[in-house]
C-alpha cells in the first residue's frame, strides 16, 4: 500500500480556510488544485468538512491514471478498470471493491456539481498511485511503471475469453502467474517489433513487467504492462501436455523417451503422450528458469511439455519434445 502524505495539520487548516465552491449539500467546501504526473486538471479537489478529508474528481484523475471509466447504471455507481484492477464508487457509501473483496475507506463519495468526487484514499488504495497532500494543492503520481515487478518465464497456458480477452500463465501453477493482457498492454518481440496478443504461443520465453497489485489466488493474478518475447519454438504450431511423468527412460542412442500423463493445453493435445527428449530439447525448471539436463527428469515429476502437431497415431501418441518445464520435483 502506498502513503498518503500530507502536512502536518493540513486538514485542521483546511477546515478553517475560506470557501469557494459548494457541495451537493450545500456544505461550503475548499478547493484545492489537482495535478497528476505532471499535468494540472481543470477540477479541483475539495475538503469535505463533515467527513475531515479531501476528496477529488473521480473521473478526470482515474482518466490521468489509464483507467476506463463508466457509469453503471443499475448499481448507479461510478466503474473504474485498468488491467486487473476493477471497482466502483458509489455516493454515500463507504464499500469499495477491490480484489474480489471490499474495502471501506473511512469517508464516502460525492456529487459535486455533477460530478461524482471521491476520498484520497480511493486514489491510494483502489487506483495505487501515491497522493501528496497540502494546504492548496493534491499532487498524484503514478510510479508503477517505473517500480513494477518484471517476471521472467514460459508462456505455459493461455486463456481466451468468450468476450476476446486473453490471459496468460507464466511458469506453471505452484510458481506462476497468470497475467491479463488489455488493450494497454505493449507487446513486442526481442527486436522492438509490435506483436499482437493473437502472437502469443505456448512455450515461449517471455519477459513481462506487470502491476503490483495482484490477487491473492493461486497462482496470483494481475495485469500485464509490458510483454517482450524472447524466444519461440521452431514449429509455427505448438500443443503441450501437463501432468505427471510416468516413466522416463535413456535409449541406446543417446535420447530419452518420456511418457505424460494429465491435461491436454490445447484442444488438440492429448492427455497421455509419449515424447523423444533429444539434444535440441529445451528443459528448464519453473521456479528459476535455471536449464536442466535430461538426466534431471525423474517418474513423478509434474511438467509442461511442448511438441509439434505431428504425432504417430499409436497409443500413446508419440512425439518430439521441443521445449519441457519442470514445475515440482519428486524430492520437494
Amino acid at each position: 500500500m502506498k502513503t498518503i502524505r500530507t502536512g502536518m495539520m493540513t486538514l485542521a487548516a483546511l477546515a478553517v480556510l475560506g470557501t469557494n465552491i459548494v457541495s451537493a449539500a450545500s456544505e461550503p467546501v475548499k478547493e484545492l488544485s489537482v495535478n497528476v504526473n505532471g499535468s494540472a486538471l481543470e477540477q479541483a479537489a475539495i475538503f469535505d468538512k463533515e467527513q475531515q478529508t479531501v476528496l477529488v474528481p473521480l473521473r478526470p484523475v482515474a482518466e490521468s491514471l489509464g483507467y476506463k471509466v463508466s457509469w453503471n447504471n443499475e448499481q448507479q455507481a461510478a466503474e473504474v478498470q485498468k488491467g486487473a484492477i476493477a471497482s466502483y464508487a458509489k455516493v454515500g457509501e463507504d464499500r469499495y471493491p477491490f480484489a474480489k473483496m471490499y474495502k471501506t475507506l473511512g469517508a464516502k463519495p460525492l456529487l459535486v456539481n455533477g460530478s461524482t468526487y471521491v476520498p484520497v484514499a480511493f486514489v491510494d488504495e483502489i487506483l495505487q498511485a501515491e497522493v501528496h497532500v497540502t494546504d492548496s494543492a493534491v499532487t498524484v503520481v503514478d510510479e508503477e511503471a517505473e517500480k513494477a515487478p518484471v517476471r521472467t518465464g514460459t508462456i505455459t497456458a493461455i486463456n481466451k475469453k468468450d468476450d476476446g480477452k486473453i490471459s496468460i500463465a507464466l511458469n506453471g501453477y505452484e510458481t506462476g502467474i497468470i497475467l491479463h493482457i488489455s488493450a494497454e498492454t505493449k507487446m513486442t518481440d526481442a527486436s522492438g517489433k509490435e506483436l499482437k496478443p493473437e502472437d502469443l504461443k505456448l512455450g515461449m520465453e517471455v519477459e513481462a513487467t506487470h502491476q503490483q497489485m495482484m490477487t491473492m489466488s493461486m497462482p496470483p493474478q494481475t495485469g500485464a504492462l509490458s510483454i517482450v518475447v524472447k524466444s519461440s519454438l521452431e514449429s509455427a504450431e505448438v500443443i503441450g501436455t501437463t501432468g505427471k511423468v510416468t516413466s522416463i527412460e535413456p535409449d541406446q542412442q543417446g535420447t530419452y523417451k518420456m511418457v505424460v500423463e494429465g491435461r491436454g493445453l490445447t484442444a488438440t493435445s492429448p492427455e497421455k503422450v509419449a515424447l523423444i527428449i533429444n539434444d535440441k530439447t529445451s528443459i528448464v525448471n519453473a521456479k528459476d528458469n535455471k536449464a536442466l539436463k535430461p538426466e534431471d527428469l525423474k517418474a513423478g515429476m509434474n511438467v509442461f511439455a511442448f511438441y509439434g502437431p505431428k504425432l504417430t497415431r499409436s497409443l500413446p501418441p508419440i512425439g518430439v519434445a521441443e521445449k519441457i518445464v519442470v514445475e515440482i520435483t519428486e524430492a520437494e
